[in-house]
């Protein structure tokens, strides 16, 4: 059933009988994750959509409980307009035949609706009869509630922590990890055990919950503190709880161990076979980290040693877009930006500016440095866009302020033509040539982009355009250095 977990979100192993239909269907989504991170993405589209059809028709037709969670779960997922609405109506006809997964979903919904007290209350009641029928997640959910002082609910802490006791002491892996961070702080200062949140977070490592093994493996990893508890490092042990994490298909954990065996860290023997497996792994089970580091290969592909005539990954652009989009769907900056990069270049997708521009837009909006650069050239040469000066210099300032060296750069370009006061900085001029400093004195400066500078720094000194505060003595060898053909500055389109 793990497999099935990975797939899109639907863990079987909490539902109570589903038919074999169901089942079947749910495994035939995993499978096509997993075609897609082994790179084989002939008609994954087709598969995936025909599969979701025959789910929907279980629901629609054969009012299948788990069927009706499971499409209810794909559209709260899609956040397409009115989905939630329809997710809803689905998780009612589950609820109605006592599915515990869509009784508790409903519920926190409803809670979290902001509507008004009487549709808030329903959602807690969903929540509690969930609960009160055995699902320990909804015992969870109960405890949060209490903990938070949701929905109307006080500030209970002593009520939180019965819940979770009474999951904890059902073998419920989560509460006894949610336990530990009670007593960690969660809890209150007053609370705070930390003796008893280590105890139980190697309870609930050992019932192998996913997030006491990492963080258990992460703290002796390197050796760090639980609350006030110092532990000290140990990389072995920490392996063995990574390991363990693998062995339940856990996505973090085969990512890790990816890295570990792609590194060569913590004693682990490097193996770049063995981490590209993890990988696959790992973005099957919709690690966006894993995705991107995979797709990242398929992208440039990989040849580690060209004296052994053996391409250790061929490149695959179609695979390397397909795994971007799915990172894409999990909001990582860098996969949107990629994406981005596809449509700019007409890469296995047909040239298409606007839609190059929707995505590095996104992935600037994200925060990410090389679209904020993207943005702002796009606005500027008014490319997938309307041109948009003033927009432009906005998203070239962000880019620079991130301290990206071609966000400086075009900054001072920006600056030089007027676009940009910047009274701190003094004139024009100056703003700009303080922007070709910072460029040309960047560590992470390409040798294009701080030739660029230099050139554009002697224009200004050779128009008597801009009078430093400072000598530079190392400014004339460059620029009798400089060439005068300028080389295109690029952006390298993964670094992770």
């Amino acid at each position: 059933m793990a497999a099935m977990v990975a797939a899109l979100g639907l863990n079987t192993a909490e539902w109570s009988n589903p038919s074999p239909e169901m089942t079947a269907q749910v495994q035939k989504l995993a499978d096509a994750m997993g075609n897609i991170s082994s790179g084989d993405t002939s008609q994954v589209g087709t598969a995936v959509n025909e599969t979701i059809k025959k789910i929907k028709d279980l629901a629609d037709t054969k009012g299948d409980k788990d069927a009706q969670f499971a499409v209810g779960l794909f559209l709260q997922q899609s956040n397409q307009q009115g989905a939630l609405d329809q997710a809803l109506e689905y998780y009612k006809k589950a609820a109605a035949q006592n599915q515990l997964q869509a009784m508790n979903n409903l519920g926190f919904i409803l809670a979290a609706s902001g509507k008004e007290e009487k549709v808030t209350k329903e959602g807690v009641d969903w929540i509690q009869k969930s609960a009160d029928k055995g699902l320990n997640a909804a015992r969870r959910n109960m405890a949060q509630i209490h903990l938070r002082g949701l929905a109307g609910y006080k500030v209970d802490p002593k009520a939180a922590e019965a819940l979770l006791e009474v999951a904890s002491k059902d073998k419920d892996s989560q509460a006894k990890f949610e336990l530990a961070q009670f007593y960690l702080g969660a809890g209150g200062k007053e609370n705070q055990n930390d003796d008893k949140a280590w105890a139980l977070l190697n309870e609930a490592a050992d019932l192998g919950n996913p997030g006491a093994l990492a963080s258990l493996g992460s703290v002796l990893l390197d050796g760090k503190k639980v609350g006030e508890k110092t532990i000290a490092a140990d990389p072995a042990k920490a392996v063995a709880k990574f390991e363990e994490l693998a062995k339940q298909n856990n996505a973090t954990g085969l990512r890790i161990m990816g890295e570990l065996h792609e590194s060569g860290l913590a004693g682990v023997t490097k193996d770049f076979e063995k981490a590209l497996d993890f990988y696959r792994r790992a973005a099957q089970g919709n690690d966006s980290i894993a995705q991107v580091r995979l797709a990242g290969f398929y992208d440039k592909g990989v040849d580690l040693d060209k004296s052994d005539k053996k391409i250790d990954v061929a490149p695959n652009a179609a695979a390397a877009l397909e795994l971007y989009r799915l990172a894409a769907q999990s909001n990582v900056p860098l996969a949107i930006y990629n994406v981005g990069t596809f449509y700019e270049e007409g890469r296995t997708v047909d040239k298409d500016p606007t839609k190059a521009f929707a995505y590095f837009l996104q992935s600037a909006v994200n925060g990410l440095a090389y679209g904020m650069q993207k943005a702002g050239a796009y606005y500027l040469n008014g490319s997938g866009t309307l041109k948009d000066p003033v927009a432009a210099a906005g998203w070239f300032a962000r880019a620079a302020a991130a301290g990206l060296p071609e966000g400086l750069l075009s900054y001072g370009l920006v600056s030089e033509q007027g676009l940009v006061i910047d009274s701190d900085k003094g004139s024009p001029y100056q703003a700009a040539a303080a922007s070709y400093l910072a460029a040309a004195d960047s560590p992470a400066a390409s040798e294009a982009v701080r030739l660029e500078a230099f050139v554009r720094l002697g224009s200004l000194h050779y128009r008597g355009s801009w009078f430093p505060l400072v000598t530079l003595p190392s400014l004339t060898l460059n620029l009798l250095m400089c060439s005068s053909s300028r080389p295109r500055r690029s952006i390298p389109r993964t670094k992770w």
